[in-house]
């Protein structure tokens, strides 16, 4: 994500950096060997991770993480807008973020990472 704003490819560092978000959170998520996941969502593919990342959105993802207790509604809904920025600059839309736009959004992800680092399931 970072050489992407060096060379100033704006839309792909918001992409890259949040899929680097999602497989933290998918790892974290699976800390546990999807135990807690499993329980609050039965008819989830909880066998594996990767059955879990092919069967589950981001969207979902999310919410499994407040629901699992992992952060509470305000971080989950700053998750969702931070999610809704990816989309914007992952397909066709009128977004065009510049270096301050992203460096911003790349700081907003690693502070959520470093917050959920802090976290056990």
């Amino acid at each position: 994500a970072l050489d992407c704003i060096t060379s100033g490819m704006f839309r792909a560092a918001h992409v890259l950096g949040w899929a680097a978000f999602v497989d933290f959170l998918e790892e974290k998520l699976a800390s546990d060997g999807l135990k807690k996941v499993a329980k609050a969502y039965p008819k989830w593919n909880t066998s594996s991770l990767e059955a879990l990342r092919e069967s589950v959105n981001e969207h979902q993802l999310l919410e499994a993480g407040r629901k699992i207790g992992l952060y509470g509604r305000s971080t989950c809904s700053t998750l969702q807008g931070l999610l809704s920025t990816r989309n914007e600059c992952a397909h066709p839309s009128e977004y065009e973020p510049q270096l301050n736009d992203s460096l911003g959004y790349l700081t907003q992800l690693r502070s959520r990472i470093e917050f959920l680092q802090t976290k056990s399931l």
